[in-house]
């Protein structure tokens, strides 16, 4: 901690970061824990070391702090969970896709409406207090509007001084590492400052991707006869796991294992003319920081949602241009396409924790989004 606060107020904290990352991500993502243990390991040697970095003293003391400091929220902005409600106001919404929850559908106006019910797929967001999703009654009971003006009232001024700093740091660091890692287009090693000392191990992944051509039985069939002792109930798994997520590893050893296995599942899924399945041998060090940064960006969404200064600062943050002209979001959003199913879901749900819950940055957004 008094090496990152020293390379901090040097402005170099993310090379003390990626000192770190580089030892304890591998030992945390890259040994294949069961994920009681992976969760335990990452809170104690990632994610708590930063909140203290941040906070300087206990975490929950400072967090409570920043909460009672926050205006009362207009806007709901709910994530979605896969299978939840929505509810769409067939009177008053200007789209169909602007839609509210249950708890602001069932305190507001609309429910005395023409309305329609639908089943979220996951990643959409509850609409109410957004005035331009609505041509009337925009808010709830429970998110009226405040009756000072946010917009006048910048929220980071609510922050400490020397936690601006910090956090400042904290997310231009922890942004510039997402996007770097997310946007490496190599399977077997990292950039140098995140290489680890020494020869790599011979560890590997083969890693399937999902695809729009082939079928599940023809996936489990193919994983079947790849894989090495894998039963239909694990290949079916597997398969479920890569709808669900976008990949899944589906064999771990020596880079001739793991390649001999991706060379059957290409063979086996390209017979008479047909596309094969995306599949890669990986090593272990470049998943674990991939990993990394998943959890990393659900880390970020946590520590905005804390505090209206905290999410207003990354908000700017992220948008800020770099030294080629493009933003750190912007990057993100330039590269979506190129992310497999789990890591865009997550990138966009940290976008919407964070401009799209503030009115002021929302606007900024939309011109970066509308460039893109």
């Amino acid at each position: 901690l008094q090496e990152w606060w020293n390379s901090c107020e040097k402005g170099n904290l993310l090379p003390a970061l990626k000192k770190h990352w580089r030892i304890f991500v591998l030992s945390v993502f890259g040994n294949n824990h069961d994920p009681g243990k992976e969760e335990r390991l990452a809170h104690k040697f990632l994610f708590r070391p930063m909140e203290y970095f941040l906070c300087r003293q206990d975490p929950e003391v400072v967090f409570e702090e920043l909460k009672a400091k926050n205006m009362p929220s207009q806007l709901c902005g709910k994530v979605f969970k896969t299978g939840e409600p929505t509810y769409s106001c067939r009177d008053c919404a200007n789209d169909p896709t602007c839609v509210l929850c249950i708890d602001c559908f069932q305190n507001g106006a609309h429910k005395n409406h023409r309305y329609k019910m639908n089943t979220s797929g996951g990643g959409g967001y509850c609409d109410c207090g957004d005035q331009e999703a609505w041509t009337s009654h925009p808010f709830c009971n429970l998110h009226s509007p405040n009756e000072v003006n946010q917009d006048e009232k910048n929220p980071i001024e609510t922050l400490p001084v020397d936690l601006t700093d910090r956090a400042s740091a904290l997310f231009m660091a922890a942004l510039q590492y997402i996007v770097e890692v997310l946007t490496w287009n190599q399977c077997d090693n990292l950039p140098s400052d995140l290489q680890v000392e020494g020869e790599l191990n011979d560890t590997y992944i083969t890693m399937l991707f999902n695809d729009e051509v082939h079928t599940f039985d023809q996936v489990i069939k193919t994983l079947q006869r790849a894989v090495k002792h894998c039963t239909a109930q694990q290949a079916r798994e597997f398969a479920t796991l890569v709808d669900r997520e976008g990949r899944a590893t589906v064999y771990r050893g020596c880079f001739t294992s793991c390649e001999q296995c991706r060379t059957i599942i290409d063979q086996s899924t390209s017979r008479h003319g047909s596309k094969p399945l995306k599949v890669q041998v990986m090593h272990t060090v470049v998943v674990a920081h991939q990993t990394f940064c998943l959890r990393l960006m659900v880390w970020l969404q946590k520590m905005i949602e804390k505090s209206d200064g905290l999410r207003r600062l990354f908000c700017l943050l992220s948008m800020k241009p770099q030294e080629d002209g493009k933003s750190l979001m912007e990057k993100l959003l330039l590269h979506d396409t190129q992310l497999w199913k789990v890591a865009r879901i997550l990138s966009h749900q940290l976008l919407m924790a964070g401009v799209l819950m503030d009115q002021e940055c929302k606007k900024q957004f939309a011109v970066i989004f509308t460039k893109v």
